[in-house]
């Protein structure tokens, strides 16, 4: 069905997930200034209520048709469960159009792992419960990415314990998930035999003090 351009609403997080290429854009506004918009491949709204027709998937054709100077477009709507449905669809879209890179990857996961956690209300569970639970997490967005359990975990892995300059690095293109994630394990595990060195540093200066007070007695 046509839409009126300006009826279309763009909002976080589906806004947030894939940036718009500026290559790509032109190539698209290009083409629409020709040929109009192409009725193969519809936007995709999600119908809010109070807010109204929410973009899930075609912010590019979107921001294309605007600059073609196009009035309607066409779009089909959509309805889904809560928004960590509609972020699982927006993603699988693109996912099923190209491979997502590293750094589309770690951003997509960041916003599933935050809706996730939100639809579980931020309940404190035991280990055993977080690991089952981190475990299937996984392995269902996994599915979702189109990538390995593992380099899930990786990312996660990335985001939990690496510096801010390093998944910075990540999520603006200029370092993979593998070498970001080797690189968080060698310093974690360089901080972990410093602490053990530090410790027993100070049980030796523990024991050397206990020593010299038993002389003096």
């Amino acid at each position: 069905m046509k839409i009126i351009v300006d009826e279309i609403k763009t909002r976080s997080p589906f806004k947030d997930l894939f940036t718009i290429k500026s290559a790509t854009l032109s190539a698209i506004t290009k083409s629409m200034k020709k040929d109009g918009f192409n009725e193969a491949e519809p936007l995709v709204y999600w119908q809010i209520k109070g807010v109204g027709h929410v973009l899930v998937d075609g912010h590019t054709r979107l921001e294309a048709a605007k600059q073609a100077g196009l009035a309607t477009v066409e779009a089909v709507r959509m309805d889904f469960d809560d928004e960590l449905k509609a972020v699982e669809y927006a993603i699988s879209r693109q996912k099923n159009r190209r491979n997502l890179t590293d750094s589309e990857m770690i951003s997509c996961l960041s916003e599933l792992d935050k809706l996730r956690s939100s639809s579980h209300g931020g309940d404190r569970k035991s280990s055993a419960q977080h690991c089952a639970l981190e475990g299937r997490s996984s392995k269902q967005t996994a599915e979702v990415l189109g990538v390995s359990a593992r380099k899930v975990e990786q990312a996660r892995t990335i985001q939990d314990h690496a510096d801010e300059e390093t998944v910075q690095a990540v999520k603006d293109g200029d370092m993979s998930i593998n070498k970001a994630y080797n690189e968080t394990q060698a310093r974690r595990r360089g901080e972990s035999k410093e602490n053990i060195h530090c410790r027993q540093y100070a049980q030796g200066n523990n024991q050397s003090n206990s020593n010299d007070d038993e002389k003096r007695v």
